[in-house]
């Protein structure tokens, strides 16, 4: 039996984790990354250059290479003083190879090379876009960074998120991974930064609802100061069906293992943020819409913040795609 066809749709460093575990299982994944990243060393190759955003894309393929942990690490690097404080070596690596070979996707593709990374990584549009969000205090504010900062600072939550322009073209290779894949997942990652500004980019929604295949939301373990404060699983849901997601999730997939008080208490002092709830009559009314519930322990605290655990996500997935092949898949594809 050939490898399942993931596609693993996000941003940040969320998608990252599970790509470095989903690797172990299959060499047919594509990582389909947000375009909108701003802040930090991104951000000021966006301002001085006018490139592409690098850091995600970057975060993803040392995630999936397997090439010498000196060179991983190389891409990882970052300046601590002097003219280039604060920017990324792998930033720089992929600005280079995006002059050199005539644009930042076929830099992305030449990364990808010299990193020998199994799957591909795909920026979701090679269009210069910007998030702009609506606050509940009726404030607009542009910037993937800016948006929760300045939820926290005004205590604002997010009303709506739109992509400027708002129908940027997507990436081709992404438009064809999503109609090949097996299994489509999403997340886990930021809901309004990460995640959605993906389903913002029109072709991409379409794509997803033409696909067959079973479409899985990993569902985030704490919310997120600034962005989801105060937010249940549902109501991520509904956020994402309000920004463009037409087609049904088929199955969350939810962390049910509490994390230690003591590093619950600490974020609850330092960001005033509580875990995602996860509670039975929520799960079970999901249960009645149709959407199937993978509860487990996916809990990763050995960093000393809550994440998901990369390894234990993917052999979920896995099994997941066993049972498609089984024809006993919940998505509308009947099998692998």
């Amino acid at each position: 039996m050939r490898d399942p066809r993931f596609v693993v749709i996000g941003g940040g460093t969320g998608i990252s984790v599970l790509l470095r575990g989903l690797k172990r299982f299959s060499e047919e994944i594509s990582a389909i990354v947000t375009m909108a990243d701003d802040g930090g060393s991104s951000g000021m190759l966006r301002r001085e250059y006018g490139m592409l955003p690098p850091g995600d894309v970057r975060n993803c393929l040392v995630a999936l290479a397997n090439a010498e942990p000196s060179l991983k690490n190389l891409l990882q690097y970052r300046f601590v003083d002097g003219e280039l404080e604060g920017q990324n070596m792998g930033n720089l690596i992929i600005a280079a190879l995006s002059n050199m070979y005539g644009g930042f996707a076929e830099g992305v593709r030449e990364a990808a090379e010299v990193l020998r990374i199994t799957g591909k990584v795909l920026p979701v549009t090679t269009e210069n876009i910007v998030l702009s969000g609506r606050m509940s205090d009726g404030a607009t504010v542009e910037g993937e960074s800016k948006i929760p900062a300045y939820g926290v600072r005004a205590g604002a939550s997010v009303e709506e998120i739109r992509l400027i322009p708002r129908n940027p073209r997507a990436n081709p290779d992404c438009i064809e991974a999503i109609l090949r894949a097996d299994i489509l997942v999403l997340g886990p990652g930021s809901l309004y930064t990460s995640l959605i500004p993906n389903i913002l980019v029109p072709e991409i929604a379409r794509a997803l609802e033409k696909s067959e295949a079973p479409l899985i939301y990993v569902a985030n373990i704490m919310q997120q100061r600034g962005e989801t404060r105060g937010m249940r699983l549902t109501d991520h849901l509904t956020a994402l069906a309000r920004h463009g997601l037409t087609r049904p999730v088929d199955i969350v997939l939810v962390n049910d293992e509490a994390p230690d008080p003591a590093l619950i208490a600490r974020y609850k002092d330092e960001e005033d943020v509580d875990p995602v709830p996860v509670e039975e009559a929520e799960l079970e009314g999901l249960a009645e819409a149709g959407i199937v519930v993978e509860r487990g322990d996916f809990l990763d605290e050995s960093l000393g913040y809550v994440r998901h655990n990369g390894l234990l996500v993917a052999q979920r997935l896995l099994a997941v795609a066993d049972r498609c092949h089984e024809n006993r898949c919940v998505g509308r594809k009947s099998g692998l």
